[in-house]
């Protein structure tokens, strides 16, 4: 019995902290994601520092720094390619690995994992192919265009969230083929915001652990 209540302990103290790029679109996601799945006070949002993937990850890290006695089951730091030079991608992972930090970046950007809740994608693509996909998109869905400023979109794509799980794992799978390894500077479109997702969904079942890049590299 012991032991089955420290195993119950610990899942119910396992907790996740969060560096976003941005403050409102993906933040306004994952801010309803967690009400979705009650996780409200068990996913810390770390203090917004900058855009760029250092900063990012340097939140992690001073967020830590000031709540030391806080421990957590992950850390993730999410960024996009974007126009960041290879050496600030770079960087910002290699740095993130080593502080044992997940890194789930997309590129080119975030909308990348919204659009794939609706089509599979596996061409090239610019952040202005992205966003006019997402505004066919939800003109249909809720006759409006998206905009990243909405705190509307969990709402309307949760019921596609598996096709769009589904569908960043097949892009990672097509990566390995063609390129042997993930390297998420280079390889476009990915994101991996999906592992991000998956371990929230799955944060208090027990056996249950927190698959991410860098540390799963392949």
């Amino acid at each position: 019995m012991a032991k089955r209540n420290t195993v119950k302990k610990r899942i119910e103290l396992k907790s996740v902290l969060i560096a976003l790029e941005d403050t409102k679109s993906s933040k306004y996601y994952f801010q309803e994601l967690l009400k979705d799945k009650n996780l409200i006070g068990k996913v810390i949002f770390a203090k917004h520092t900058g855009t760029d993937p250092e900063s990012v990850v340097d939140a992690i890290v001073l967020h830590k720094e000031k709540n030391s006695h806080i421990k957590y089951e992950k850390e993730w730091a999410v960024f996009d390619r974007d126009s960041w030079t290879k050496n600030q991608v770079n960087s910002a992972n290699h740095r993130a690995k080593a502080l044992k930090i997940c890194v789930s970046i997309s590129n080119e950007a975030y909308e990348l994992w919204i659009l794939l809740h609706f089509e599979k994608l596996e061409r090239y693509t610019t952040r202005q192919d992205l966003n006019s996909k997402l505004n066919k998109h939800f003109k249909d869905l809720c006759g409006q265009d998206y905009s990243k400023s909405s705190q509307d979109i969990y709402r309307y794509i949760i019921g596609k969230q598996a096709e769009a799980i589904n569908n960043s794992e097949n892009l990672v799978k097509k990566h390995l083929q063609d390129h042997g390894k993930i390297d998420p500077e280079k390889n476009n479109p990915i994101t991996l915001i999906y592992q991000l997702v998956n371990c929230l969904n799955t944060l208090y079942e027990d056996n249950k652990d927190c698959d991410c890049f860098p540390l799963n590299e392949t």
